[in-house]
């Protein structure tokens, strides 16, 4: 699993953190989307969380919201 860090709506991405275990808790994995984008003041907006294989998890804004994806 890893999360991929964006600077806003758009889909520039900011940066990535890799090699998450995949049965992390959702709690565990809301915490840290929440740490590594506080670590990018003004930078990180949203947090997208991922499998290995690109499938989206989870999205995690700055402004506490989780959301799941529609698919």
């Amino acid at each position: 699993m890893r999360i991929d860090l964006y600077a806003n709506w758009s889909n520039v991405r900011q940066g990535t953190v890799t090699e998450l275990p995949d049965d992390m808790a959702r709690e565990d994995v809301v915490t840290r989307a929440h740490a590594e984008m506080d670590a990018r003041p003004g930078r990180a907006h949203t947090a997208a969380v991922r499998t290995d294989q690109d499938a989206p998890l989870l999205f995690v804004y700055r402004d506490g919201r989780v959301c799941e994806p529609q698919l």
